[in-house]
């Protein structure tokens, strides 16, 4: 499957810094292009009960990504959400859309 995210983002929560309090994510699933809702809430019975750890749901078709917009398996969407490309300015600044090598 085609590699959704820019290089220099290989932590496990997707991000250039591994924390898990801020993600860059672009909002649109990748089955059709309809824009998930932010489902952060562990255990939430319409989506799997305790299995569903917190994420991304897309009310379209059903699709599924967990809070770092890596796909569920057996959903319509084929990849994960898309990280764009960022870097941090400053410790409370994000640019998007700008690669760090480049800025």
């Amino acid at each position: 499957s085609k590699n959704q995210q820019p290089k220099y983002v290989t932590t496990n929560y997707r991000s250039i810094k591994n924390r898990e309090e801020v993600a860059v994510i672009v909002a649109v699933c990748t089955h059709l292009g309809c824009s998930p809702t932010y489902r952060p809430e562990p255990g939430a019975a319409d989506l799997g009960g305790e299995n569903w750890k917190g994420g991304f749901y897309c009310p379209c078709h059903g699709s599924k990504f967990d809070l770092a917009g890596r796909v569920y398996a057996g959903v319509p969407a084929p990849t994960n959400l898309v990280i764009p490309p960022y870097h941090y300015v400053s410790d409370t600044l994000i640019r998007i859309g700008v690669d760090p090598e480049i800025s």
